[in-house]
């Protein structure tokens, strides 16, 4: 059994090197088969999952180019994201109460009539609460914002959600509600500071309209 195991491992690094020479030689017929032999060992590996096959097909679109694969791989999250009840004022402290008092009056009315700079604050709220600590790639926050790609993307949407997160940071005050992003790029983090925060605000940005807004994969990634 080991000796197979052993024989196993072996083929597998075999078949890694092989593949990184043919990517090495050809690059561009390479880039053509790839995909899809990550679709075919995708359903290889969990069958009809059409969450997973959505996710991947965006992630060999665009996001590839700052996101590693073992980060889409679907998180398994005990989570009742519909449920607002939690934000009932017994169930928070004053800090958290004044928190989404805040928040309820800046999120208020038709998210459809938003102005771009609100619209942002959401997204960058939503997509770094779902993510919680962990934090979430600064591309695929550019992706969402809807901001084109290129040098002139990465300054305007570094720029964009910058001035997303200073807003929010002035209203959560006194909390510090983000950690400092870490990292450049589309590979540059940001995240919330505390988990217990980024849940309830998660669960706030969920039971509003406006979490249209928000790219449906990453809810199926991290709720499903």
């Amino acid at each position: 059994m080991a000796s197979l195991e052993a024989e196993q491992k072996k083929r597998i690094e075999r078949y890694i090197d092989a593949f990184k020479s043919l990517s090495e030689k050809d690059p561009e017929g390479f880039e053509k088969i790839a995909p899809e032999l990550l679709r075919r060992s995708v359903w290889n590996w969990r069958g009809a999952d059409p969450y997973f096959s959505e996710r991947l097909s965006l992630w060999l679109d665009k996001e590839c180019l700052w996101t590693p694969f073992n980060e889409i791989i679907p998180k398994t999250r005990n989570l009742a994201i519909h449920s607002y009840d939690v934000m009932a004022p017994e169930h928070l402290g004053p800090v958290h109460k004044e928190l989404f008092s805040r928040l309820e009056e800046k999120f208020s009315g038709d998210y459809n009539r938003w102005d771009a700079a609100i619209r942002d604050q959401f997204i960058v709220l939503g997509m770094l609460a779902i993510a919680g600590t962990e934090g979430e790639k600064q591309g695929r926050m550019i992706h969402n914002l809807g901001i084109g790609e290129g040098e002139n993307g990465i300054t305007q949407g570094s720029n964009a959600i910058r001035a997303a997160k200073i807003a929010i940071s002035r209203m959560a005050k006194p909390m510090t509600i983000f950690k400092p992003a870490k990292g450049n790029g589309y590979e540059r983090v940001h995240s919330f500071s505390d988990s217990n925060t980024a849940d309830l605000v998660a669960r706030f940005v969920l039971s509003l309209d406006a979490s249209a807004l928000l790219p449906t994969t990453l809810l199926q990634n991290n709720y499903n």
